[in-house]
């Protein structure tokens, strides 16, 4: 209890004390609602759109859509405005579902800012959240570092970004990827004066009982999934890549402590030996996997587990300055296997999540756009599009009960789904580059109901 405490007081300077609210987080109210949601906003009827739902092969034409409240309420060629509705004229242009990002860190804007001023740290992450909704971005599926505040912020209309799902604190044992400490840091678990702010952003759970008590203060918190370190990283100083972490049976305890809140386990892990012991566990989502194997591939597509991974694009930019550094080498070693993965995915038909793994500096969320056009080596336009869409729905899904958007599906176009919408200048279902530059060919971006930019 005395760690707690002592988050709460170091967050609760500056801008932090907005955010630090999140130890409620959104998925202990009843039926896993957002907390104090914003008044619905007026109704909308959009008219003259071609209709991309997501999910088919190619958009229907001349069809309007008309949303009340939060959910898009009717889809047909001709709706009769309500009265007091907003009537926008789409001119023909695309209507697509917003673009969700199923790997980002916006409570990471800054390389190791567990070691800043945090109420800085939170104003940058509240800035990277709205450059990332204003790239037509509605939803990110955060995966690790203390976005639980900022999630609830957005959820309560304080602050303006895209849908937040928060896995909360990493959970990483002794010198694995989450282990943040300086070399002569002695560990908090053996007698070490635990940093209240650096704790925020990683547990250090070490055999099965701890690591049951980490998850179960991840969830407290406020994670709406758990993310485990289950391998060596790139940004992390004493885990080679190819080492292993946690044995079966701590990450069996975590996957069966998430059970228990009906929610489940995501893994970084790049290597076959981390990945099949993930699998062995129970692991339902594989974060990355640049190194795996064909063989460790088809086990994760026959055990219908999830493969969320990225083109690491920016990556190699940093990686090539970066040569003669430890960060670098190790990324170089990782960017290797990016083509071997992905061909592989795309020949036995595995569907690879959409997202950039953004974090460590504002830079990385103004160009998380730039990873449409690196996918375009192994994936059309259509399937990239359904990546991030309709698929990146599929694992916000599996939160369960800990879903905080409970009221209709994400990710599509339909009757009764999220009104998170986009309308696009050209046809990025031919060329997905259009999105690269959003303030250019977005056009429209809707969240919520609620229209964050309208420039038809």
């Amino acid at each position: 209890m005395a760690m707690c405490r002592s988050s709460l007081t170091v967050v609760a300077a500056g801008l932090a004390a907005l955010l630090a609210s999140a130890v409620a987080g959104a998925q202990g109210r009843p039926g896993g609602a957002p907390p104090a949601a914003e008044a619905p906003p007026p109704a909308v009827l959009i008219r003259n759109v071609s209709v991309w739902d997501g999910v088919a092969d190619r958009a229907t034409p001349g069809q309007s859509v008309l949303v009340e409240g939060h959910l898009i309420r009717r889809i047909a060629a001709a709706i009769e405005a309500p009265a007091g509705a907003t009537v926008i004229d789409g001119g023909g242009r695309l209507l697509m579902p917003g673009i969700i990002d199923a790997h980002t860190h916006l409570a990471l804007p800054m390389d190791r800012p567990f070691r800043e001023d945090p109420g800085y740290v939170d104003a940058l992450s509240l800035q990277a959240a709205r450059i990332v909704l204003m790239h037509g971005w509605t939803t990110v599926r955060d995966l690790g570092g203390p976005s639980q505040g900022l999630a609830r912020a957005i959820a309560e209309g304080i602050a303006e970004g895209p849908r937040v799902y928060t896995s909360a604190a990493f959970i990483s044992q002794t010198s694995g990827h989450g282990d943040f400490r300086d070399l002569t840091e002695r560990h908090p678990n053996g007698g070490g004066v635990p940093d209240a702010f650096e704790h925020r952003y990683a547990l250090l759970a070490d055999g099965p009982a701890e690591v049951r008590r980490a998850v179960r203060e991840s969830l407290r918190q406020g994670a709406t999934a758990i993310k485990m370190m289950a391998g060596g990283g790139i940004s992390s100083q004493y885990d080679p890549i190819d080492t292993t972490q946690f044995s079966l049976e701590e990450m069996r305890a975590a996957v069966e402590s998430a059970a228990d809140w009906g929610t489940y386990v995501a893994v970084h892990a790049y290597t076959d030996a981390a990945v099949n012991r993930a699998l062995d566990a129970g692991v339902k989502v594989i974060e990355h996997g640049h190194l795996i194997s064909e063989a460790t591939l088809k086990r994760i597509k026959a055990e219908g587990a999830y493969l969320s991974s990225q083109s690491f694009g920016a990556a190699r930019r940093y990686a090539a300055r970066a040569a003669d550094t430890e960060r670098g080498r190790k990324g170089a070693q990782v960017i290797a296997g990016v083509d071997n993965l992905m061909g592989n995915a795309k020949k036995l038909g595995i569907p690879v999540a959409f997202g950039t793994d953004a974090f460590g500096s504002m830079r990385a969320y103004e160009a998380g756009p730039s990873e449409f056009g690196y996918r375009l080596r192994w994936f059309t336009s259509l399937e990239i599009l359904k990546q991030a869409t309709s698929i990146n729905a599929k694992l916000l899904a599996l939160t369960g009960p800990r879903n905080p958007y409970q009221e209709g599906p994400l990710g599509v176009i339909r009757e009764g789904a999220y009104a998170d919408l986009l309308v696009v200048e050209g046809d990025p279902l031919a060329d997905v580059r259009l999105l690269e530059d959003p303030a250019k060919n977005v056009r429209l971006i809707m969240k919520d109901g609620k229209l964050y930019k309208q420039t038809l």
